[in-house]
C-alpha cells in the first residue's frame, strides 16, 4: 500500500455537465486549463455529439506538469500491488523502494481502493513522469524507433506517444488516451472510468510501450506512474505515485536497487551510504548515435504504395532531422541547416494527412 499524509490542495472548479454547457466546452475548458483531446472511441469525447437525454461524461487531458504530492482525499484512496499478481520473470514490485519492475509489453495489475459507497463512479488517470523534479517540465514520450512501429500499424500519434498502455484493446470502452502531440504542455495520460458495488478492490492491468534504457526516449531516467481519482467532472480528489523501471530482466535490477540503495532482505543491516560502490551504468549520449552528415540530398520522384507508408517515413526524416537539430543546438550554422527542410516535411505530412491520399 502506498498511502501519504494527506494535504490541504485547492478544488477545482467544476467542469459543465449539460448541453448547453458543452456547447461552449472548448473556451470553457480552456479557461480551467484543461484541452479536450482529439476525438476517438480511446480518445476525450469532447467533440463527439451527445444525445439531448444523456449527461456527458467528458474527460480531459489535464495542462502542465502534474502535482507530485501525494494524498489520500476526503475518499481514502489508495493504490496497491497485489502480490498474487506479480511475476518473478516479468513483473515484480520493491516494496521497499515503492517502486514497479516489469517488462515492456508485460501486463501488470494495480489495484485501486476508495470510499466507494461515498463515491461509486469515479475515474482513474495515470501519468507518467520523470522522477527527477529538475525535468518535471518534460514529458515522457516514447522512443522515435517504437513511435514508428505503433504508427505503421495505424495506431493514432496520441496513442503511440504514450509510454504508458491500457492491456485492454483499443477502442474498449471506459479507457480513453489523453494528450495532444502538438501541445506541449498537454500530458499524455490513460483515463479509466470505474463503477463499483462492491468493496472488494478494483484493478486494471497496464503495459509499457517503451523501455528505461531507450536513448532518443526515456533514456535511462528515472519515472514515475502518478495515479489521480478523479470524478466526473475531472476534480482531483486523491492522488498517489509510485517509482516504475521498465526493463528485460526486473528481478536483476530490483536486487541491485535495493543493493545499491542500501536495503536488504531477511533483516540483514542496512549499509551506509559511503560503504555502497553505486551501480555501474553505461551512459549514452545521444550524439554517439548518429552519425552527422550535412550534405543535402533531393530525393527522386518515388511511387509509395499508401497514404500510412507515405506519412510515416516522412515522419521518421522529420524526428530525425529534430533529434540531430537539438543535438546541436549550440551550432546556429548547423541548425540552420536544418530549419528549412524539417519546415517543408512539416508542410507536406500536413497536407497528406489532410487529403489521406499521398501525391503522385
Amino acid at each position: 500500500m502506498m498511502n501519504d499524509s494527506p494535504e490541504f490542495y485547492d478544488e477545482l472548479e467544476p467542469y459543465p455537465s449539460t448541453i448547453n454547457d458543452v456547447l461552449n466546452i472548448e473556451n470553457y475548458s480552456l479557461e480551467l486549463g484543461y484541452i479536450p483531446s482529439p476525438a476517438s472511441e480511446t480518445m476525450d469525447v469532447a467533440y463527439k455529439p451527445i444525445p439531448l437525454n444523456e449527461n456527458p461524461v467528458i474527460p480531459f487531458s489535464p495542462r502542465g506538469p502534474p502535482e507530485r504530492n501525494s494524498f489520500p482525499g476526503e475518499f481514502n484512496f489508495c493504490v496497491e500491488v497485489n502480490s498474487n499478481d506479480v511475476h518473478k520473470k516479468t513483473f515484480l514490485y520493491s516494496h521497499q523502494l515503492s517502486r514497479i519492475y516489469v517488462d515492456m509489453k508485460c501486463n501488470f495489475s494495480i489495484q485501486f481502493n476508495w470510499d466507494y459507497l461515498k463515491a461509486p463512479h469515479m475515474f482513474v488517470r495515470a501519468t507518467v513522469v520523470f522522477s527527477d523534479e529538475t525535468q518535471a517540465e518534460k514529458r515522457v514520450e516514447r522512443c522515435i524507433q517504437h513511435f514508428v512501429e505503433s504508427t505503421t500499424t495505424g495506431i493514432q500519434r496520441e496513442i503511440g506517444k504514450n509510454v504508458l498502455h491500457s492491456s485492454r484493446e483499443i477502442g474498449t470502452h471506459g479507457v480513453y488516451y489523453c494528450g495532444d502531440v502538438d501541445t506541449a504542455d498537454s500530458w499524455y495520460s490513460v483515463l479509466v472510468e470505474f463503477m463499483r458495488t462492491s468493496p472488494e478492490p478494483c484493478s486494471h492491468a497496464y503495459q509499457f510501450s517503451c523501455k528505461n534504457s531507450c536513448a532518443t526516449g526515456i533514456n535511462r531516467r528515472a519515472i514515475a506512474i502518478i495515479f489521480t481519482l478523479e470524478n466526473e467532472s475531472g476534480q482531483i480528489v486523491g492522488r498517489q505515485k509510485v517509482g516504475a523501471r521498465v526493463c528485460a530482466c526486473p528481478r536483476r535490477d530490483m536486487l541491485k536497487d535495493e543493493t545499491a540503495e542500501g536495503v536488504y532482505k531477511s533483516g540483514k543491516k542496512r549499509i551506509p551510504s559511503n560503504q555502497i560502490e553505486p551501480p555501474k551504468t553505461k551512459k549514452i549520449k545521444v550524439e554517439n548515435l548518429m552519425d552527422f552528415d550535412d550534405t543535402v540530398y533531393k530525393l527522386p520522384p518515388l511511387q509509395i504504395v499508401g497514404s500510412r507508408a507515405t506519412i510515416c517515413g516522412l515522419k521518421m526524416m522529420q524526428e530525425m532531422m529534430e533529434l540531430a537539430m537539438e543535438c546541436r543546438k549550440n551550432d546556429p550554422e548547423a541548425t540552420g541547416l536544418y530549419e528549412k527542410p524539417i519546415a517543408d516535411l512539416k508542410e507536406a505530412i500536413k497536407k497528406l494527412e489532410q487529403s489521406k491520399t499521398p501525391t503522385q
